[in-house]
């Protein structure tokens, strides 16, 4: 991974444009991740029922709350799912191959071919860094394909802008089941990452990664809510090693503030819009909170599939990793 040199020709105003929404989605997700690692306040949780069947455990819950971001109270909602992930050889020092996995391999590896032929997982490239000095650049065309080296974040780069490509980001409405082209910017940073001895008396060690969203669509959609229509949001992946050698992954994902459309017909919501609207007309006497909460959740259920896809994916190519130790 090269960094393109100081004489590449200077930004396009796309580009520059790209630099601001990453500036914005710092300074919220930030506020936003610590939100959610101090755990969140108060809330209100409920389970998550995924309906599909997955190769490994889990189980999922969301929730509602609130966050105070930039002097306003605004609303959030997100899910966090735990993931039963697999059993390291009690043989092998599982501490340093579990930190070289998260930080340097399980973005740039997530990705394989479905049993059905369509391609699983994450499609990951890079685009712009800023340096730790405040420099923008971009990469060069040979360069972009794959994730990052976590360490280089905070040394080499202040933050590296990514494209994920959601492989597995599909849609079920009614009896119509639709994979869609999907794909969201997010920006991995250092103040994401830990790497922890013994964290919790129930867990032997934890490396974590986590990135916030931008606030784009790099691939253009109908969603109100959805990849790339986040006010603030972040996802935060957490690898935990039992002391009975087992690796268990907590995988949450936060946006403030709520859905405010389901979706987004040059600026028409067809689901929200007449909902809020009768509320206002009947003077509250029909409320529209239930819709809101029943959508949201499905929203929620929709983001758990993609992850649960992915740590599917991902237990068997930590499998293939793992044999070279």
């Amino acid at each position: 991974m090269n960094p393109s040199s100081p004489t590449s020709p200077s930004l396009t105003q796309h580009e520059r444009f790209l630099v601001g929404k990453c500036r914005d989605a710092i300074r919220d997700g930030i506020v936003l991740a610590q939100w959610c690692r101090r755990g969140h306040g108060d809330r209100r949780e409920f389970a998550l029922d995924l309906r599909e069947r997955f190769v490994l455990p889990n189980h999922a819950d969301g929730y509602f709350g609130s966050i105070t971001l930039n002097g306003a109270d605004t609303s959030v909602m997100g899910c966090r799912q735990h993931v039963e992930f697999a059993r390291v050889d009690p043989r092998l020092d599982a501490r340093p191959i579990l930190e070289d996995f998260v930080l340097g391999e399980f973005l740039d590896r997530a990705h394989w071919t479905n049993a059905d032929g369509t391609p699983g997982g994450f499609g990951v490239e890079r685009s712009l860094y800023e340096t730790m000095d405040g420099k923008h650049g971009r990469f060069e065309d040979d360069d972009r394909a794959g994730a990052i080296q976590w360490r280089d974040l905070g040394s080499r780069f202040r933050w590296v802008l990514l494209t994920i490509k959601l492989n597995d980001f599909v849609v079920q409405m009614g009896p119509i089941t639709r994979r869609m082209n999907e794909a969201v910017c997010v920006i991995p940073l250092r103040e994401f990452m830990r790497v922890v001895e013994n964290p919790s008396p129930e867990y032997a060690f934890e490396v974590s990664i986590g990135y916030p969203f931008i606030d784009y669509a790099p691939i253009p959609n109908f969603f109100g809510f959805g990849p790339g229509k986040f006010g603030v949001a972040v996802k935060l992946f957490s690898f935990y090693l039992t002391h009975d050698h087992r690796i268990r992954v907590l995988i949450e994902f936060a946006a403030a503030p709520r859905a405010q459309k389901v979706f987004d017909f040059h600026g028409l919501d067809p689901v929200y819009g007449p909902a809020d609207l009768l509320k206002r007309v009947s003077l509250g006497w029909i409320d529209s909170q239930p819709l809101h909460d029943m959508m949201d959740t499905g929203m929620l259920v929709q983001h758990c599939h993609v992850h649960q896809k992915l740590m599917d994916g991902t237990w068997r190519i930590w499998k293939q990793w793992l044999g070279q130790y």
